[in-house]
């Protein structure tokens, strides 16, 4: 599985959050992209995918000291395969678990968010983006992916 953290300026490095509350719903934002979505920062050549994953999270949410999960996703494209973006792309897909108070939060910012449980997420998979967000979020929270990197093709 690669696991390239090398800059370059015509690779797109983001990071996808997948913000899990006590409850285990998983916040997506319908508002845009014609489909639901969680949040995504786009990074910098060099910014460490952790630290620019807190970063935003910070900035967007005000969630300080995020408390990420054990288990997180890795993608990455081949340079013959960059039919997304026009170019390679290199992501992380994080999960983080969220208070009660900051789900409600994230549900108030915009009557388009939504609040979605394992149930939820399993029968509308095909409408969640990134692809394989239904997988990671089932499998962590029914506990039967290990811990560590996920391959997500």
């Amino acid at each position: 599985m690669p696991t390239s953290d090398t800059p370059h300026r015509d690779i797109d490095r983001r990071a996808y959050l997948l913000l899990l509350d006590d409850q285990h719903r998983l916040m997506l934002c319908g508002g845009c992209c014609n489909g639901w979505t969680v949040p995504q920062v786009l990074l910098a050549p060099d910014a460490d995918f952790r630290g620019g994953a807190a970063q935003y999270l910070a900035q967007r949410f005000h969630i300080e000291n995020p408390r990420f999960g054990t288990v997180y996703g890795v993608h990455e494209t081949r340079d013959s395969d960059c039919w997304e973006h026009d170019r390679r792309t290199i992501s992380r897909i994080f999960i983080v678990r969220i208070s009660s108070e900051a789900s409600d939060s994230f549900q108030l910012i915009s009557p388009s968010h939504a609040r979605w449980g394992v149930d939820e997420i399993k029968s509308r998979r095909q409408e969640i983006y990134p692809e394989g967000v239904s997988l990671l979020v089932s499998g962590y929270v029914e506990g039967w992916l290990p811990d560590g990197p996920v391959s997500l093709y």
